[in-house]
């Protein structure tokens, strides 16, 4: 999808099962700089709730990467055809799953390129929500946040230590610096489970009081004011973004379980 000319793409939906509610909220905005050089918008996300396997993906294309905007968006969609394909939703998996898993999306990204791969270069985030458990991976910078069992998450970004660059799907060696992992979680559970994915355009701005607080915020927004409503509060949040620190894209998804 071209998003020369668009300067935001927003989507949501509800899904009510036997046990529980699933929502999800997501806005990509393209980035001020973006804008005034009628750019692409370098982030790309999917989610979807529909069927038993759910999944949120965001992906941050690299400035200093010529197509990054089509390499984000490769991204997105190739993992999402792979969850597809190589998951289903009662399994549990192991160490080795996930990093098998993790290995042949790398490997199968970049050989969908004609050309170098690291033209296309762009950092990955996403969950993956089987029956029994959660999927959870990244690489490169942004954020992963999620509330769950009572207990508050936070996945930071991991960056050479020497030179603060961020690791992505074109680094050397890439495949170790997936910071990825699946924990079992009981869905049957009164307290509702939250799930935040942004890029850094967003996550970079964000106090780090706020970050503990910002699962049990939107919550209560989405209990108060529904699901239209919860995404009228992220496309003004999202779009109207006051930063000093940069102009980046700036991709935000709110994913929620919660007792129906």
């Amino acid at each position: 999808m071209k998003m020369k000319n668009k300067i935001f793409r927003a989507d949501f939906d509800e899904n009510i099962e036997d046990t529980c509610k699933i929502t999800f909220n997501a806005i990509s905005v393209k980035g001020e700089r973006h804008q005034r050089n009628n750019e692409n918008n370098q982030d790309f996300f999917k989610c979807n709730i529909e069927n038993k396997l759910k999944y949120a993906i965001v992906t941050d294309g690299l400035g200093s990467a010529k197509y990054s905007h089509i390499g984000s968006q490769k991204a997105t969609e190739l993992l999402e055809k792979m969850i597809n394909e190589k998951f289903h939703a009662e399994e549990n998996l192991s160490e080795i799953d996930v990093y098998e898993f993790n290995s042949e999306f790398l490997e199968t990204w970049r050989m969908s390129f004609h050309g170098d791969f690291r033209d296309f270069d762009t950092t990955l985030l996403y969950i993956i929500i089987f029956t029994h458990g959660i999927l959870v991976g990244s690489i490169g910078d942004g954020l992963i946040l999620y509330s769950m069992q009572n207990e508050i998450v936070y996945i930071k970004e991991k960056k050479n230590f020497f030179s603060n660059q961020t690791y992505s799907l074109a680094s050397e060696h890439a495949i170790d610096f997936f910071d990825s992992s699946y924990t079992t979680a009981q869905f049957n559970s009164q307290l509702p489970m939250i799930f935040i994915l942004a890029t850094d355009g967003v996550s970079d701005d964000l106090e780090p009081e706020m970050v503990n607080q910002l699962p049990t915020f939107l919550y209560g927004e989405l209990q108060e004011k529904g699901l239209i409503g919860m995404q009228e509060v992220i496309e003004d949040w999202i779009i109207n973004w006051e930063t000093e620190n940069h102009s980046d894209d700036r991709t935000f998804c709110l994913l929620a379980i919660w007792k129906g």
